[in-house]
């Protein structure tokens, strides 16, 4: 399995009583799949996520990426493991507003010896045109673009998505998570998506659902749809 989580817990001083915001996970994820866990707000997800991509301390339990039992790593270590390992999509896109979305990209592509050609990647993503735009000129769904684009740039082997279509009506959603799609399929990145739609789990090869904390449902999808074929 290339992500395994072993009997995570996180806990939280809250006043006088402990929060637990991730009780006793347990989960895999394989290479090359695309998972999507679902919850509720204020479920865990969120925080489950920043777990996998190493943001967050596990209060006990193992998080291991690829073998790398990254609990463990400190200070450089994590550092380099997040740098090499990692692409994160948020919802919010947190691009730079007074850089380019090439220049954007690029800042991404610096940070890996083994990164993708950005012009190759500008043009998967449907930019080729809007490359020298500042952010605050595109759409949301061209920002969301270029966000997937600066997180793919360094070539992460686990792709983290926190809500990426949270903030996109449906057209534009229905293109990102194609273009999700295509990206799987091209690069053959893992993809690991929190989200509260429940329709996009139909297009993942692993569904995970979380509630208070807990894993209530952790299966494999038998009947995978493309995200085409999707709707809500």
């Amino acid at each position: 399995m290339f992500v395994e989580a072993k009997d995570i817990v996180k806990e939280y001083q809250n006043g006088e009583s402990i929060l637990k915001a991730v009780d006793h996970a347990s989960f895999s994820v394989k290479q090359g799949d695309i998972c999507v866990i679902l919850g509720p707000s204020g479920s865990g997800k969120s925080t489950l996520m920043n777990i996998i991509g190493a943001l967050e301390r596990v209060t006990s339990g193992d998080m291991v990426i690829d073998g790398i039992p990254i609990t463990s790593l400190k200070g450089e270590e994590l550092i380099r493991f997040r740098r090499n390992y990692i692409g994160f999509v948020f919802q919010f896109y947190n691009l730079i507003q007074n850089l380019t979305v090439r220049e954007n990209i690029e800042i991404c592509k610096n940070l890996s010896d083994c990164s993708l050609d950005i012009d190759t990647l500008i043009e998967k993503v449907g930019l080729t045109e809007h490359r020298d735009k500042f952010p605050a000129q595109l759409s949301g769904g061209q920002q969301q673009r270029a966000a997937i684009a600066r997180a793919l740039v360094k070539n992460p082997k686990l792709l983290l998505c926190d809500e990426p279509t949270g903030a996109l009506d449906y057209k534009t959603s229905k293109e990102i998570l194609n273009l999700f799609e295509d990206l799987n399929r091209n690069y053959g990145t893992t993809i690991i998506m929190i989200t509260h739609n429940d329709a996009i789990e139909n297009m993942a090869h692993r569904i995970i659902r979380i509630k208070d904390g807990k894993i209530v449902l952790d299966k494999e999808n038998e009947n995978r749809k493309s995200a085409a074929e999707i709707s809500w």
